[in-house]
């Protein structure tokens, strides 16, 4: 496993994603949400495949609950973020208490009095009482509940939104192969510029990449993805990596990058992940490929595939 610094800690540059542990999610995932069995047995890979670095949310079910049933036998505690959940109403002193009470929660689900990382989960407070929302995010610090805080967030205007705020540090982005948008703006390079931590999920497009070309059926898949993934698995093959490799490899050597937030259905998934990470880099030709092809792939409209509602 390769690693960076955090905050003064050693850190995996590969986050485990726990969205899957908590709720039925990902449009390539056949098989819901895990038994609690099965996602210990996930964690526990994890950690003996050298990765250190949980990523969870209030809004992600019960997944809090189950990491912190599984983090109390744990001696050497991981590098935790979470985040909490947007509001859209009320005055400065309900906006405060907000975050601070689902804050406090968190840390108790957890079993633990301090995270590492503590983002605001949307756009949302981006837009409602910002200045608000980062004095008061700015006070977890404060408070020994976190050593940073940032927000996660979607379009470059989110992006210069935090920049705006001295109290964020660090930040969650979508970006893969096929979703290139914020590096091609250079809103990826002005974050490393201006020394963010730098979280990156989405790196399989919630699972689109590992989608069978020949039984895709939905209109906008078949005009916006099939067409793709059909090329990347061409230049994986070419290039000798299974297509996760290559959707790891193409983020992990993004200048400016920290970690990848990876999630997964299985323990098998969490130690061939863990494995890429090792992989050699994609060659200059290949990379050039893949910046050509993919640079307009029109993702807000795979989005609104990926947005609907999965049945359990």
């Amino acid at each position: 496993m390769l690693y960076t610094e955090i905050s003064g800690k050693k850190v995996s540059k590969m986050t485990l994603g726990t969205v899957q542990l908590g709720m039925n999610y990902g449009i390539a995932n056949d098989n819901g949400q895990p038994p609690e069995e099965q996602s210990r047995d996930m964690l526990k890979s994890a950690l003996e495949s050298g990765v250190n670095s949980l990523d969870t949310a209030r809004a992600y079910g019960n997944s809090e609950d189950v990491l912190g049933r599984f983090l109390a036998g744990v001696d050497n505690k991981p590098y935790i973020t979470t985040k909490v959940p947007g509001i859209e109403e009320g005055s400065d002193a309900e906006v405060e208490k907000w975050i601070i009470t689902n804050v406090e929660t968190s840390l108790a689900k957890l079993g633990v009095s301090k995270v590492d990382n503590i983002m605001l989960h949307n756009g949302v407070n981006l837009r409602y009482k910002p200045d608000v929302c980062a004095r008061v995010m700015g006070d977890l610090v404060k408070r020994g509940y976190t050593d940073i805080v940032g927000a996660s967030v979607y379009t470059a205007d989110e992006i210069r939104e935090i920049l705006r705020h001295e109290q964020y540090t660090v930040t969650q982005i979508p970006m893969s192969i096929f979703d290139q948008r914020l590096i091609n703006d250079g809103s990826v390079e002005e974050l490393r510029r201006r020394n963010f931590t730098v979280f990156v999920r989405s790196v399989f497009l919630q699972g689109v990449f590992f989608l069978d070309p020949e039984k895709i059926t939905d209109p906008i898949l078949c005009e916006h993805a099939k067409p793709r993934i059909i090329k990347l698995r061409e230049y994986a093959e070419k290039e000798g990596m299974s297509i996760a490799e290559m959707a790891i490899s193409f983020m992990r050597d993004v200048p400016g990058v920290t970690s990848l937030v990876l999630g997964a259905d299985t323990s098998e998934q969490v130690k061939a992940n863990a494995r890429y990470f090792e992989a050699p880099a994609i060659s200059e030709a290949t990379t050039a490929l893949i910046k050509e092809t993919f640079k307009n792939v029109d993702i807000p409209e795979i989005m609104k595939v990926l947005s609907r509602p999965k049945n359990n």
